[in-house]
């Protein structure tokens, strides 16, 4: 993900209170699994987003930056504990919590994670503290909704796309629609501007993910720092296996389910999982769905007042959908 040089100085901002959140801090036994994700890296997605949303809306960095950490908090907390009930070895490029230490200490850590974002939102001194905690708090709520559906949909035989769409729009897309959100009520937003920023964090979300699900599959296995069709061994349903199941046939529909908690996954196994995908169209189908999600979410970006960091709104969305990895 290529960023110009004013989202990179931003990242600098965001980046230093997110890798000293835990320093100095004891036990060493919840805070060093705490911290050890966020050392990893990240893209950090949710917190450029708050702070670009903040300033687009006339806000400043001061302003918004215990927040912007808040969220990537948040989002971690979720990793941990979505790397546990997927039983996931590996995380940006690393062993995951539960891997490194054991379930136990990953448990102790996402809640850990959890109470600490809480920690550093409240820290927040704004006229729209409130409303911002709120937001941040019904996030969570449709997270923890949208994980559940997730984990259903992998014992139900099949799943229509709209089900999909509305487990990802919670598990996903609702900490991306938050941030833009609490970035336009500590910027100061209307209450227009708060609605058009969401409804860009939405759509924006909804691309990201079906965007993930084609790099499941798609991407160079070297650049996604996970195992390749990692989703199609679990049994996950995706935007591409929810699809393919509307247009295959049962013997192609068998065929691609005989993966499913396959050992000893090979660059021949990769290749027939693509060929199904594409002889269904999933993968065009997965491609126009990244577009027009994209597209309806620059829509109401556009009804943003003009400004610098609006701009940089944009080029970070398509940044984000053009991505490679």
């Amino acid at each position: 993900m290529t960023l110009n040089p004013r989202m990179e100085d931003l990242l600098r901002r965001i980046e230093e209170p997110i890798r000293n959140r835990f320093s100095g801090r004891s036990p060493r036994e919840l805070y060093e699994p705490m911290a050890y994700l966020l050392e990893a890296g990240g893209k950090r997605i949710r917190p450029l987003l708050l702070v670009l949303s903040c300033q687009s809306t006339g806000g400043s960095v001061d302003s918004c930056l215990d927040a912007a950490v808040a969220v990537e908090l948040l989002h971690t907390f979720t990793l941990v504990h979505d790397d546990i009930m997927d039983r996931d070895g590996l995380r940006r490029g690393r062993p995951t919590v539960h891997v490194r230490w054991d379930e136990a200490t990953a448990i102790l850590a996402g809640d850990g994670l959890v109470t600490a974002a809480y920690e550093s939102l409240i820290r927040t001194s704004h006229p729209n503290a409130a409303l911002a905690i709120r937001r941040f708090t019904d996030s969570l709520t449709d997270l923890c909704e949208g994980q559940a559906l997730d984990k259903l949909f992998e014992s139900r035989p099949s799943v229509t796309p709209d089900e999909y769409l509305d487990m990802i729009e919670k598990k996903t897309g609702r900490l991306i629609e938050a941030s833009c959100g609490i970035g336009a009520l500590l910027g100061g937003g209307s209450e227009g501007e708060t609605a058009r920023l969401e409804r860009f964090g939405a759509g924006l979300g909804r691309a990201f993910q079906i965007q993930d699900d084609l790099l499941d599959v798609a991407a160079d296995g070297g650049q996604l720092g996970k195992p390749l069709c990692s989703d199609i061994v679990a049994g996950k349903k995706t935007f591409l296996t929810v699809h393919f199941a509307s247009r295959a046939d049962q013997g192609m529909k068998k065929r691609l389910e005989s993966f499913r908690g396959k050992k000893g996954w090979t660059a021949a196994d990769t290749a027939e999982v693509r060929g199904l995908l594409a002889s269904a169209g999933s993968f065009d189908a997965a491609r126009r769905a990244v577009a027009e999600s994209t597209e309806q979410a620059l829509e109401a970006l556009d009804r943003v007042r003009p400004s610098r960091s609006r701009e940089d709104l944009r080029e970070l969305a398509l940044s984000l959908v053009e991505r490679v990895s």
